[in-house]
């Protein structure tokens, strides 16, 4: 502020005001100032008056300088207020900034542009976006506001700023742990330590804040599936070292002791007695207490009453533990609710595909009882389907007893067109073509026409597929087909068809009957092929029929993560029907998927035997042979190469097989279904004149798997364990078209 200009307000009595004049103000219009100030034309004013008066107007934040002074006017004076206004802010820039965005600062600061500059707000949104960089982890970020002044009256402020490095959690200290190992909490947490390589790829090792709190309970959350209800955990310590670069964090635990279940009580139940609900229980008395074993009851006890038309049941898990013993008790409360029926259900979403090709997926009628089981099931054969991109089945309450089913669907392209070329290890160069229309009309029918010529392979394959008759549980499929292959050993030409009629004989169970007819043709038979393939050079056929029965609990037929599928398949083929060709083939399949409890970890375990043998003289059909040895059988060999070959290692086939397969499936780009596989394979086939035995052909490796748009990739790295002669010890291989 400055100094009065006009000596006579000194006086004690002061003068009376007769006018007001505001001078300077430019774009401050003056009935705003004047509005700041309380007195009024004949008041008198003094000293201390005048300064009040300037001080109000100086408070509005608009002016760097607020003067008065006063001139004669009429017995009294005019007041005069004469501001010199803050320069105006036309811009605001960033310069420096990468990891954080523009419109991010802005975000931060409080300044404006096209406001009046005010310097304290400069320097307090510098130390906002000072800290929003330490908040991302920049802790030697440095920001320095320059006001440039463009003319009087306008200034552009320029942030320049340096973002420095990000810093990194170096390590991770773990106070008081005895019974888990510091790899066990760094698995479940989301802060982890920095690895140089690694680190670049996941961004793991930086630390993140909004994420402690979690890691605590994950960690409490692990201690309590082991039986330590008492654990304490406490946010971390992080100290920063000196060049802001690394942090170093040090959780502190107090272990106690752990739990073991003392008893199980059901609260509330009156449709089941307390021994219907004991059964299958995932906990029991003397249990060590696993806090993951208790979600699981729950949800088995919510999935035993929606199986029954309870679907609102609630079930609430209450602890009473007892620190003297160590013990505690384990009370579901239960609360039965109505029993459910379906009123009505409603299909939206569906522009192409038919009301009734959904309605016989979904596995609820109106005025069933409301069976959340059936829900999930329904859920399931809708997105196996593959026409949707996605589903949802939603229970809408619509009376206290009866709710509406709102099935609600997003269609997605179901038919593709491609031609393209390729290398695969078994066809060497392929050129394809495919026309593929998943849901034909809208029916659910399928209709593809495949095409490939390639330097080993040949392929021709007409296919109609009416997966439910009269939309009831009959399938039927006609295919027809042409096939030139080159074997190495020898060259095999097939042509024909197959009618097939399947049969869902209940929710899991499913049959089929084929009925097969084709011409062979085997030529280019090696010099040094085994007897049982030069034997059969020339023409042949096959009219006889193949046989099905599998039970199939997949929750996904494309990417499963729990389910298993067993069944058999059984071939006939018979000189009844017109062909020349007597035998008969067994295949046994057994595959189990098992979901693990972190990461979307699964693994499965697949075995398979299969026999194959001509009757009434006949040898053994080479179409009917196994090849064991490649991306489908044992991964590691090349195709057929682990089975029987000559003695100059050309490709001899076999009769019989076992194959034993396990996986270690994890997620790369869950969104984008490319999951990693680690697996192990062990298996062999069986000359006809060898025996069986355990001596087994072990390999291992590394694979890819990619749900893509246009079908299933994989492409699998394997190193056979065991390497003889003239043998290759490990083998790349990728196919189009099916999943293991």
């Amino acid at each position: 502020m400055m100094e009065l200009m006009n000596e006579v307000l000194g006086q004690t009595s002061g003068l009376t005001v007769r006018s007001f004049e505001i001078a300077g103000n430019e774009r401050i219009e003056e009935a705003t100032i004047l509005g700041r100030v309380t007195l009024k034309i004949g008041d008198r004013i003094t000293m201390v008056i005048a300064r009040q008066q300037i001080q109000r107007i100086y408070d509005t934040g608009f002016f760097d300088d607020v003067q008065v002074k006063t001139e004669s006017e009429d017995g009294g004076v005019r007041v005069i207020f004469i501001v010199q206004e803050k320069p105006f802010t036309v811009d605001i820039v960033f310069d420096g900034n990468k990891e954080l965005s523009d419109d991010k600062l802005k975000e931060v600061t409080t300044l404006q542009s096209q406001v009046f500059l005010d310097k304290k707000e400069v320097k307090a949104s510098a130390e906002k976006i000072r800290d929003e960089y330490q908040k991302e982890g920049y802790h030697n970020a440095k920001v320095i506001p320059i006001v440039q002044e463009l003319d009087e009256s306008r200034n552009r402020i320029t942030f320049f700023i340096q973002e420095g490095t990000r810093a990194k959690i170096q390590t991770i200290h773990f106070e008081g742990i005895t019974v888990v190992s510091k790899s066990d909490l760094l698995g479940i947490m989301a802060n982890r330590e920095w690895v140089p390589l690694l680190s670049l790829l996941t961004d793991a090792g930086i630390l993140q804040r909004e994420e402690l709190s979690n890691d605590l309970e994950r960690i409490k959350e692990f201690y309590a599936n082991k039986g330590y209800l008492d654990v304490q955990v406490g946010m971390p310590d992080i100290s920063l070292s000196e060049d802001k670069k690394f942090f170093v964090l040090t959780f502190r635990i107090i272990e106690g002791q752990p739990y073991t279940i003392g008893s199980v009580i059901f609260d509330g139940n009156s449709v089941f007695e307390n021994e219907e609900l004991e059964l299958n229980s995932y906990i029991r008395p003397d249990d060590v207490f696993q806090r993951s074993s208790i979600r699981q009851e729950v949800t088995r006890l919510t999935d035993k009453y929606g199986e029954k038309g309870y679907s609102f049941a609630e079930i609430t898990p209450s602890l009473m533990p007892d620190p003297r013993s160590l013990t505690t008790e384990v009370t579901f409360k239960i609360k039965e609710g109505d029993l459910i029926r379906v009123r009505a259900i409603h299909i939206s979403g569906n522009d192409k595909t038919r009301d009734n090709v959904i309605r016989r997926e979904v596995r609820l009628d109106e005025q069933d009882v409301l069976n959340s089981v059936a829900i999930k099931r329904s859920f399931q054969r809708l997105n196996n389907l593959n026409f949707f991109e996605t589903v949802e089945i939603l229970p809408e309450q619509v009376e206290e007893d009866k709710v509406d089913l709102e099935v609600k669907v997003k269609e997605k392209p179901t038919g593709s067109f491609s031609i393209g070329g390729g290398f695969s290890t078994l066809d060497q160069f392929t050129a394809t073509a495919n026309i593929t229309e998943g849901n034909l009309l809208g029916l659910g029918y399928m209709a593809r026409i495949r095409g490939q010529v390639g330097i080993r392979r040949t392929i021709g394959i007409m296919t109609f597929r009416n997966p439910a008759l009269w939309d009831g549980p009959t399938s039927f499929q006609i295919d027809g087909f042409s096939t030139v292959t080159n074997f190495l050993t020898y060259q095999e030409e097939r042509a024909g068809g197959t009618v097939q009629l399947g049969k869902a004989f209940s929710e899991y169970l499913a049959g089929s009957l084929t009925l097969v007819a084709e011409a062979i043709t085997i030529s280019s038979a090696a010099s040094d092929a085994s007897t049982s393939i030069l034997n059969q050079v020339g023409d042949q056929s096959t009219t006889g029929f193949r046989s099905s029965l599998f039970r199939d609990t997949r929750d996904s037929f494309q990417d499963p993560r729990s389910g298993s599928r067993t069944g058999v398949r059984l071939g006939f083929g018979t000189e009844l029907f017109g062909g020349s060709n007597n035998f008969y083939r067994m295949n046994l399949d057994g595959l189990k998927w098992v979901p693990l409890p972190i990461w979307d970890l699964r693994m499965s375990f697949r075995g398979r035997f299969g026999i194959a043998k001509g009757y009434g003289g006949d040898a053994t059909p080479l179409t009917e042979f196994f090849f064991v040895g490649g991306i489908n059988t044992i991964r590691g060999f090349r195709f057929g190469r682990a089975g029987p070959v000559t003695a100059s290692g050309t490709l001899q086939g076999a009769n019989r097989q076992i194959l034993l397969n396990a996986d270690l499936v994890f997620p790369v780009l869950p969104d984008a279904q490319l999951n990693g596989v680690i697996f192990f394979d062990y298996g062999k086939g069986f000359a006809e004149s060898e025996d069986l035995d355990i001596d087994l052909r072990p390999a291992s490796g590394f694979e890819m798997r990619w749900i893509s748009p246009f079908g299933p990739l994989r492409g699998a790295w394997g190193i056979n364990l065991d390497p003889r002669d003239n043998e290759q010890t490990s083998v790349f291989e990728f196919s189009v078209g099916n999943v293991f």
